[in-house]
Order: C-alpha cells, then structure tokens, then sequence
C-alpha cells in the first residue's frame, strides 16, 4: 500500500471538495465487544486469530506505536521534527519490512516486537460526519479536542484519537494551502513559541505535518481537513465564493491580513476576498478589553481609529467590531476573537441582560460596614494617623501607609481592610481574562491540589493567601487567579513612574519575548503578564506596576518613593537594613526619601521577598503543614534546607525547622 496521499476535487453532499485520497482498505465485517468512550459499540475491523496471523489484525497502527522509536533518531539528528518511521497500516506484504526499519534503530528482537505491535489493535467508534466527542476528549496524538471526521480507540493504551491522526500517511502532495511542496509526517517535540500555520493553535501533541524545505508546520486534523472549492454562506456575502489557491497575495476583505496558508475565496463579481475562518466569524460578541457587547461591521466611518486591543491603526476599508454605545471603538476582527479576550460565545439574537453584582458589604451605621469577608463582627471606618508596620490589609495584605481604613471593632480581632480594598466588587470583569471573576477569602481548605491557604497570581507570578480573584468555573492546576492589587489594574493604567497612560496592547507572541524596563527578568517571561507604552515603548510587568510606589519605613517619618535609577551616580548609597551597597544596574529599582534623611532600601528588604504572604497563619503545601511566621526575633533563625539566615519578614516553619523560602521548602 501506498503512503502518499494526493488532494483532489471530490463531491461530498453534491459540492465539490479538494479531498485526499483515502488507501485501500481491507473488508472486515467482524465487530468488537469493546465499550467505546462515546457511550457506543467499538466496531472492531480484526479477526480472532492469534497474534501471528497478521492478516486479520486491524488495519491501523496506533500512532503512539508509529512514533515509540522516533526519539532515539530526534536524538541522533538533534531535530525537534523527527520523521515517521513507519506507514499507517498493517500489510502482509510490507510489515517486515516495516517492521525492520524499527529495529534498525532498537534492540528488541524480531518476535518481540511483532508481538508488542499486535497488541496495539485501533478500533474505529462511530463514523458518522462531524459527530461531536464528549466534552473531554483530547486526541491521544495531537491533544486537539478539534472535531474530526470519524475517531478511533486504542485498547491497549486507552486513548481515543481522531480517524485523521491514525490514518495519517507518511506524504501528503499538493495541499491546496500549500500546493508547491510536499508534506511529510513527523513527531513533534512541544516548543511554546510554534503554532499550526494554519488554525494558529499551539503544537503540543505527538504528531504533525512539515514541510521540509520552508518553515511550514500543521496539524495532522488541519493537514487532513476536506476543503471545500465553493462556499454559499449568504449571511455573509450574498453571492457564492469560490476556492482561490494564490492566497498570500490577497488582503482579506474580513480582517483585512495577508494569511499566506488560510484557505481564501474570493467573488469576482464584488472583487471581494476572505479567509475560509473568517467568513464565519461571529456578530455580536463580548470581549473582556470593553464594558459593553461589539458587533461586526463591514465598514467604519472616515477618520483615524485604533484598536481596543493592540492599539495599532485600524484599516477603514476592512471590516472590524465596533461598539455600537461608544463612539469610535473599534476592534481589529482577530483581536476581538483572541482566544484570551473573547469567551467563545456568539451573542446574537440573545438579548442583553443587566447583570446584577452583590456589594462587597452592607452599611449599618454611618461609618460602621459589614463585609462579606468578616460577616461575624462589624468593620468601623479609621484614618490612619501613625504607621504601624503590625497593621496590615487583609485582603492585598499591604500595610496600612495612609488615608482610611475599616478595623474590627472586637477589640480582640485585627482584622483590617483598606477602604478602596473593602470597596472592591464581589464579581468583576477584567482585562486579562475573557470570563468574569469572583472574589474570594483564601483559607486553609482552600484547594490547590496539596497546596491549601495561598495560591499564586497568574497576573505577577507571587505567592498569596490574601483575597482572590478567580474564575469559579475553572478548578486544578489551570484556574487563573488574580491577586487584589493586579486585579486593580485596569486599561488605561495611570503608573506614577511614567509619564504616559500604559496598556495591555501586546499580542501574547510580543507578550512573551518582552523584557520588563526595571526587573528585567526574563526567566519568567512566558507566564508574566507586560504593560507597555505605545507612545515611547516602555514595558513593565505587573509584578514590578503593582509595587506601592510610596512606602513608609519604620525608622523614617517620610513616605519612600520608589526609584529606578541613582540620582547622583557619584554618591554612595547604603541599605538601611541590610547595610549592603545599593548599586544602580538598570534592574529592581529601590526605596529611597524625598527629603533630607537620604534612607535608601532594596525593595525586598522594605516590603520582604513575600510581601503578599500573612504571618500568622497556617498553610499546606506538599502535604506539609507551614506556619507563616513573623521574623522579629534578635537573631534570625537558620534555614534549615540552605544553612543561611531568613531575613525576610516572615519565615516559614516546618515542625520546629525554620525554612527561608518556597524554594527551599520544596528542595527540602
């Protein structure tokens, strides 16, 4: 059997359709009793002879045996694309030779491996046309939940895969997205920066098509996917489009890009081109960068506009979203639809309902609150006259600088929240994430896996057992997470250390590779989230924006600003508490007094390596139970796991073990 398959025109529903060509398929008419994961019978296409009879094996491999022998030539090529092996199927004629080729590259016998590959047996489920999986299903080979043509089950390695990856032969010739070159099967080693050239979705699974000589990667489901050479969508044009292959060099009349692998259609008649994707694009949508709901329009009136999003000029003659309460907001159509702005909910015809937020806390004095967060005591509004470095907020668990505060009024409770904290909504939207999020009081049950009483913000990456912003949806390892102070954070943001207003305008592709102006970490890059200026370029983290910018420090009267650089780069300046040399090298940035005291700290002396973590208070992590410790004693405790003494405001106690910091507590 052949392993090369060829795109050509086919009629599938009376249209034609540039489809691949299916191989030669064996006629088995025996079924399995195997349960299929979709609530259905498993078809079985084998016999029920032994494992020497491979005639009447199933007719597929399971694409985790094709590739089991791939990483030892990814290996010896030092490649993160390792071409398949081995075809599809199983043939009489060819699986010794197949067969071979595997051995070449393993120390497995002959007779072993035949009979470690019959028992990899592929049943095919349900073969019906774009039949929906459950909404668990991720394909066991390319980790996609996209829906495919037809799915299979594997019974030896319990994974159900999509008919494409399983059938996927070793050559595709004249793609008609890529019509020049041919493609060839091949295992993929998951990298975050490489996306499918043609749906942009990250390649994480095992198995994907590249061009061998250009920079073209896709997955098998996208490489696999029957195009269509005519489109009726009348909702969006009124006449028919038609399939046309040149497509890098016309802009789409939708989003108005040059998208060099999309499928394009074009109708002469109005000399009107859009992407395949595109003409499905939904009308009326909800994003998280904008109050109020965005329609799609085909034209914008005369003027400069930039985007909501990235902020860049939009093109008046492409279609955009536009919001149809606020004069002169547009969106550039693939900004709107970003996966991380936009909840995936089409929301015409839906009418638009007013969505009621419980308050944070009911009045029952004047001055005197109830909060959610401490329903047994009543909360009394204070100004905060001396600083007092024992005082902090509950919920951002910063100390109390300045300006109003509510404290408990049982004399015997220090529960305290700042006023803008004890104000903050119980539900909101923000920027950085496309669903609403719910506040909520950390406490020792609350789950993370083995870590219970803190949590870790998705926004700057620091550890926290004050309130939290969370999707209520979303549970595990990936729940997104805002602590109080980037939760605050809000387009545009208005940071006391520049001069212009900063935005969320990077795409997560600039996202990722940008730099932080003051801490300059790079170690964190693909999980920290960037504000940025579009006036002058300046780039700063949310770990390093949500700083206090005015502090107070316990042996000075003054407030400490912080600063980026050394005034007078001639003089010396000293920490005050560590009494180390501060030395400007463009990364930090410090405290220091406006007037004539001339107290200068490092940032993490004056606000502690944890400054969002409370002492006092008992954790789990690992399994470990840890008590959050204040660090006042004269002579500070030795860590246990790196020998060195906890400077830092608080220290972490295992039994009767001091730990310094999380990173020692998980080494230990």
């Amino acid at each position: 059997m052949s392993s090369v398959s060829v795109f050509h025109e086919k009629e599938i529903n009376g249209k034609p359709y540039h489809i691949f060509s299916l191989l030669p398929q064996t006629d088995n008419s025996s079924s399995s009793s195997s349960p299929s994961l979709f609530g259905e019978e498993a078809i079985d296409s084998g016999g029920e002879s032994g494992d020497d009879d491979l005639s009447l094996q199933t007719r597929f491999f399971c694409p985790k045996l094709r590739f089991e022998k791939v990483e030892s030539k990814r290996a010896v090529s030092n490649c993160k694309h390792a071409p398949a092996i081995t075809s599809q199927h199983f043939n009489k004629e060819t699986i010794e030779q197949q067969v071979q080729i595997v051995l070449d590259m393993a120390s497995f016998r002959k007779e072993n491996y035949l009979r470690h590959i019959c028992k990899h047996p592929v049943l095919p489920i349900f073969w019906c046309n774009s039949e929906k999986p459950s909404a668990h299903f991720k394909c066991g080979a390319c980790e996609m939940s996209e829906v495919g043509s037809g799915y299979y089950l594997c019974e030896t390695c319990q994974r159900v895969y999509h008919k494409e990856c399983v059938e996927a032969p070793l050559f595709i010739k004249h793609h008609p997205s890529y019509p020049y070159f041919s493609l060839q099967l091949c295992s993929h080693s998951s990298i975050y920066s490489q996306s499918c050239n043609f749906c942009e979705t990250p390649l994480n699974g095992l198995m994907v098509y590249k061009c061998t000589t250009y920079p073209y990667v896709i997955h098998t489901v996208c490489a696999l996917k029957p195009i269509p050479i005519i489109i009726d969508h009348f909702k969006r044009h009124p006449h028919t489009l038609t399939f046309f292959p040149k497509q890098a060099f016309l802009p789409c009349n939708i989003c108005g890009m040059l998208k060099a692998f999309n499928p394009t259609y074009i109708c002469a008649r109005c000399v009107f081109v859009v992407h395949q994707d595109c003409i499905y694009f939904p009308y009326v949508i909800r994003i998280c960068r904008h109050d109020h709901r965005i329609s799609f329009t085909y034209s914008l009136p005369p003027g400069m506009f930039s985007c909501g999003v990235c902020r860049r000029y939009v093109n008046n003659s492409c279609g955009a979203y536009s919001c149809n309460k606020c004069d002169g907001t547009y969106f550039h159509s693939r900004c709107a639809l970003r996966r991380d702005l936009w909840d995936g909910e089409e929301l015409e015809g839906i009418p638009e309902e007013i969505e009621i937020v419980e308050d944070p806390f009911k009045t029952v004095a004047d001055g005197e609150i109830i909060h959610f967060s401490h329903g047994h005591h009543h909360l009394k509004l204070e100004i905060c006259r001396d600083y007092d470095e024992d005082k902090y907020c509950q919920a951002c668990v910063l100390p109390i600088y300045e300006g109003n505060y509510y404290s408990c009024v049982d004399g015997h409770c220090d529960f305290i929240l700042h006023e803008t904290c004890a104000n903050a909504p119980r539900k909101k939207r923000h920027p950085l994430h496309a669903h609403p999020l719910t506040l909520k009081v950390v406490t020792n049950e609350y789950d993370n896996y083995e870590d219970k009483g803190f949590f870790s913000c998705s926004a700057c990456q620091r550890y926290s057992n004050g309130f939290v912003y969370e999707e209520s949806s979303t549970a595990g390892f990936g729940r997104f997470r805002l602590d109080v102070r980037c939760a605050s954070v809000s387009e545009p943001f208005n940071y006391e250390g520049h001069e212009h207003p900063l935005f969320l305008a990077l795409s997560p592709d600039e996202e990722k590779w940008a730099t932080c102006q003051i801490c300059h970490d790079n170690s964190s890059n693909l999980y920290r989230r960037m504000l940025n200026c579009i006036k002058c370029h300046f780039i700063i983290c949310f770990k390093c924006a949500t700083l206090p910018y005015k502090a107070r420090y316990k042996h000075d009267k003054h407030f400490l600003t912080f600063r980026k650089e050394l005034v007078e780069t001639n003089q010396l300046y000293w920490c005050e508490a560590c009494e180390e040399k501060i030395v400007y090298s463009g990364k930090g940035g410090f405290y220091a007094c406006d007037e004539y005291c001339c107290t200068t700290l490092h940032v993490h002396c004056l606000l502690g390596e944890k400054p969002y973590m409370k002492h006092d208070q008992i954790i789990s992590s690992n399994g470990m139970k840890v008590h959050i410790l204040r660090n006042k004693t004269m002579s500070r405790p030795i860590c246990r796991v790196c020998g060195q003494r906890c400077l830092d405001r608080v220290v972490l106690q295992v039994k009767h073990f001091a730990v310094c910091s999380f990173g020692c507590l998980n080494d230990g």
